[in-house]
């Protein structure tokens, strides 16, 4: 019911319109467009920018979904790829806004601070990932990877569509069907394991984190604790987002080993900065 009410009808719209908008080469007007920001702000090429606008709006796998087919389209290089998938592969601006602040925190004056978390972390973990030389060969000259931009044509047509539509019902089943064993998963867990202690929230959380915080925003655990291990989680996605981003990432060289180590940066930075801003408020 999770998938049926919630993630099909606010991913797969984003999905279709995505895989379109690849297919149809839009994403060059409109990396133009954003590219002068874009670059200043998170290091991209003019290709890198439309992922990030994507990734952003919509969240995990669509961010991640949409670097493997740009990166197989040619229209990003490999590095440059690996660096998106740590940025831009992230909870949604709405799950963050809704489902954690409103629905269950119950505290709707922490949303946008959440949000500024949860993303300046990716940016500063995906930042720091990229000055760590022992994790990975250096990205630091993306702008001068080469790339062999797709000459497709870039007219509408029905078989796009076509394309776009069933390429995104077959992603969206399969982020059903990992949702589905990972909130089992979660389900044996906390049927195993008694009590509330904050060790086995988290571990839910690890698990599949919308089962995890739903668990963490009801347990009694003062609103600070909620606060610093909601964020911690989110930040690193699950293990349930980890096996939807290898899935739509497994038909390109993009190294989920790297995005794992990307996500537990992102997840202790995103930590660091939920505990300095409960011990400030």
């Amino acid at each position: 019911m999770l998938w049926f009410n919630t993630l099909l009808p606010t991913l797969l719209p984003f999905m279709i319109l995505s895989n379109l908008i690849v297919r149809m080469r839009i994403t060059v007007p409109l990396s133009r467009i954003l590219y002068p920001v874009f670059h200043r702000i998170f290091k991209v090429t003019e290709n890198g920018c439309y992922p990030v606008l994507i990734g952003f709006l919509s969240g995990i796998p669509v961010g991640a979904k949409t670097t493997a087919d740009m990166l197989e389209r040619g229209e990003l290089s490999e590095n440059e790829g690996q660096y998106l998938l740590g940025l831009c592969n992230n909870a949604s601006p709405m799950f963050i806004m809704s489902y954690i602040s409103l629905s269950q925190l119950n505290k709707p004056e922490i949303r946008f601070i959440l949000l500024l978390i949860l993303y300046s972390s990716a940016l500063i973990a995906t930042m720091l990932w990229q000055h760590l030389p022992f994790l990975h060969r250096s990205i630091s000259t993306l702008s001068m990877d080469s790339t062999v931009v797709s000459k497709s044509s870039n007219q509408f047509d029905m078989k796009k569509l076509d394309n776009s539509i069933m390429d995104a019902f077959d992603i969206i089943t399969r982020v059903g069907g990992y949702v589905i064993l990972f909130s089992i998963a979660a389900q044996i867990i906390t049927d195993t394991l008694t009590g509330s202690s904050p060790f086995k929230l988290v571990l839910l959380g690890f698990l599949e984190i919308t089962t995890g915080i739903n668990k963490l925003s009801t347990a009694p655990l003062s609103m600070d604790l909620k606060i610093a291990l909601i964020t911690m989680i989110t930040a690193f996605g699950g293990l349930s987002g980890l096996a939807q981003t290898n899935s739509v990432i497994s038909n390109t060289r993009l190294s989920i080993r790297t995005y794992f180590i990307q996500k537990v940066l992102h997840m202790f930075i995103a930590l660091f900065m939920a505990i300095l801003y409960v011990q400030l408020s």
